[in-house]
């Protein structure tokens, strides 16, 4: 899959480029309001009352979202306040404009791949996909007819997470052609979000702008009642939507109160109660127990490892070939690793050595693709 493709990642490094380049040319609401509405996104879908970079960080999930990438590097590249990285701008098109030639002519879209596999994904995008076995088992239960609807992933920071949400997304769009939705609660910083402050960022990251209806609920209450009146609404409200998979992140910070992080949870009950019909509940960094015990032993569940066995990381780069067409010998295989980990590789290896060496694995994944 493209980048042209993909969720925005601010965390990816051409995510991270595109919201650099971003930040470099508009850094102020007028301007950035009107380059939003030329590219082709409606201005109430975005949240403006953030800082400028805050807002950006919307504006390239709603262009992502929509497919809008490519016109949106098209727009800036003519655009003269980006003059100072038009050159950038420019490398980061071609580079993607190849990426999807190279799809094309490898015939990827020639018959649409199946559930299976779509999970058994080496590559989305630059990204690579090791392991991670139990997460693309539970995937396909979550996305498969009748599937299960609620699923939570373990983990600290800096554990794998947003890679969560980038290969869920992959596989909900391709093959149920689902919406997806990133819920970032780790963005609230300011204080700590309450129910209605959930509520709200549910609210604008799925363009409603018709609710929470505020005026409601009493500011004098507690969260937790607050909570109560706002569980029912929310779950109506979802439970009209065509079928979307939401994404909470950042439930594992001090930012959220008590009775904010149990509203998320009432969510996921929800959904796993079949009451927010097609739609799917994931949940990242949710170290407690549904809230409904009917719903709870039910729930696909994924404890992130905090290290990797070494043939697993061998047997990615096989697979990765395989999907290229190409075998590897045990001496190439070997030699990728000692690329990577030095000589001797550490068995297993940690996470964070595989997130320090992600950007490494990726290129010598997508050399072996041929892209």
């Amino acid at each position: 899959m493209s980048f042209y493709d993909e969720p925005f990642d601010p965390n990816s490094a051409r995510g991270s480029e595109l919201m650099e380049i971003a930040i470099v040319g508009i850094v102020d609401k007028t301007s950035l309001k009107r380059l939003v509405v030329s590219v082709g996104v409606a201005e109430i879908d975005i949240n403006w009352d953030q800082t400028v970079r805050e807002i950006w960080g919307d504006v390239l999930e709603r262009v992502a979202r929509v497919h809008l990438v490519r016109q949106f590097l098209l727009a800036v590249e003519a655009d003269d306040n980006f003059a100072t990285v038009k050159q950038r701008i420019v490398a980061l098109r071609f580079a993607c404009d190849a990426e999807v030639a190279a799809e094309q002519a490898a015939g990827v879209a020639a018959s649409p791949p199946t559930l299976e596999e779509l999970s058994q994904t080496t590559l989305v995008g630059p990204r690579p996909f090791v392991n991670r076995s139990t997460l693309r088992h539970n995937l396909v239960s979550l996305f498969g007819p009748d599937g299960i609807r609620t699923m939570v992933v373990g983990g600290p920071r800096s554990s794998g997470r947003s890679y969560t949400w980038v290969l869920a997304s992959h596989v909900a769009r391709r093959f149920a052609n689902m919406a997806t939705t990133l819920i970032n609660l780790s963005r609230f910083t300011d204080t700590q979000a309450n129910p209605v402050d959930v509520a709200h960022m549910i609210a604008n990251s799925l363009g409603w702008t018709d609710w929470p209806d505020v005026k409601s609920l009493d500011p004098s209450a507690q969260d937790a009642t607050n909570a109560r009146i706002l569980r029912p609404q929310l779950v109506r409200r979802l439970g009209s939507l065509d079928p979307t998979c939401l994404v909470f992140d950042g439930l594992d910070g001090s930012n959220l109160t008590e009775a904010a992080v149990a509203l998320v949870g009432d969510i996921a009950a929800a959904a796993g109660n079949d009451e927010l019909g097609e739609c799917r509940v994931v949940l990242l960094a949710y170290n407690r127990a549904i809230p409904n015990p009917n719903v709870d032993p039910f729930v696909l569940r994924e404890p992130l490892a905090s290290e990797i066995p070494l043939k697993e990381v061998k047997q990615y780069f096989v697979d990765v070939a395989k999907d290229a067409n190409t075998k590897l010998t045990k001496a190439q295989v070997n030699a990728f690793v000692t690329e990577l980990f030095g000589k001797p590789a550490p068995d297993p290896v940690p996470v964070a050595a595989m997130r320090a060496k992600a950007a490494e694995l990726s290129r010598v994944a997508r050399g072996l693709r041929g892209v």
